[in-house]
């Protein structure tokens, strides 16, 4: 009778809560008028569930069945409510974060909410399937009124029609998501989309850089590693050098570990930083500012690459500065 797992993961919760559904009421209408509080489902599209962890990890599995699964013996706290759902773009989500897709597919189903402690961790099992025996006929009094009741209702979905449901979404999201990809590229290229992949993924800073100079770009993208490594920390130390900061003592170890690919030491830089002013735009600003290029910059990719020479030459009296240094590096 299992359908699909539509989620096992790992989930932050903060506050003791998880939604799934978008939610702009607030929590204290999540369960009015219901007997369990729990898991609530009066605000339509919505499941406000709570945990029993304030704030931390918690185990949380979806599951969809074509009808009612058995209960294992093993959850300590069982609730089941009517859910409502039209939204194709499900997640599940806590205080500040979320994780999904949950294909769930639109429909009125049963949902069993389930909660265990098992081995000192705090699981959670959310089951849904199609929704029976929701309504009732109070009283029938015409043949219009039998003929509906007889021929008006269609029977519950079989598993294999909820797959297909389940494999339709994913479809449709699928073609959304490549067609949102697609107006992203346009905007980001200005119409002109190249046909490289490597350019078409680098992004906003790739784009930009091309404008200037299309040959510098593919000069980056066919130089490897190593070299866009090195064009990168050349740019950044341009980058900290306006913003005053290659006196610090992490400044050189940084630009060895953006040459090599190692790790940087991201929280001992920081806290060297003076505090980021909220409005005011001075050296303080400019050095949080810079900071964040060379965290930016550090995967070493090609949009990292053009990322920095960008950086550096927003920060140069010209472009052509910059970019005279990035040709010669090249060859």
């Amino acid at each position: 009778m299992l359908v699909e797992v539509l989620l096992d993961a790992p989930v932050h919760v903060h506050y003791g809560f998880l939604t799934l559904g978008a939610n702009e009421a607030g929590p204290e209408d999540a369960a009015r008028g219901q007997v369990n509080g729990l898991c609530g489902a009066a605000v339509p599209g919505v499941l406000h569930l709570h945990t029993e962890l304030h704030t931390g990890e918690v185990h949380v599995r979806v599951e969809l069945y074509a009808a009612e699964p058995a209960l294992g013996d093993e959850w300590r706290d069982v609730v089941e409510v009517l859910y409502t759902t039209t939204a194709e773009d499900l997640a599940l989500g806590g205080f500040d974060s979320s994780v999904g897709p949950v294909d769930l597919p639109p429909g009125v189903y049963r949902a069993r909410y389930c909660a265990a402690d098992m081995r000192g961790e705090d699981r959670y099992l959310l089951q849904f399937w199609p929704a029976t025996g929701v309504d009732r006929i109070v009283r029938q009094g015409s043949d219009y009124a039998a003929y509906w009741h007889r021929e008006g209702p269609e029977p519950t979905l079989t598993r294999d029609e909820l797959a297909g449901r389940v494999a339709d979404l994913r479809r449709r999201r699928a073609e959304r998501e490549a067609g949102e990809a697609e107006e992203e590229l346009d905007e980001i290229w200005e119409g002109d989309v190249p046909d490289d992949p490597r350019l078409r993924e680098a992004g906003w800073y790739a784009a930009s850089l091309w404008r200037l100079d299309p040959a510098i770009v593919e000069a980056l993208a066919e130089a490897g590693d190593r070299g866009r490594r090195a064009v990168t920390a050349w740019a950044v130390e341009r980058v900290l050098d306006d913003a005053q900061l290659m006196g610090q003592p992490w400044a050189g170890p940084a630009l060895a570990a953006l040459r090599d690919g190692s790790p940087l030491a991201e929280w001992e830089i920081r806290e060297t930083l003076p505090p980021m002013p909220i409005e005011e735009h001075n050296l303080d600003a400019a050095q949080n500012l810079a900071a964040e290029v060379l965290f930016n910059v550090a995967p070493g990719g090609l949009g990292d690459a053009c990322e920095a020479v960008m950086e550096a030459i927003y920060r140069s009296s010209g472009p052509e500065v910059v970019l005279d240094g990035v040709r010669r590096m090249l060859g």
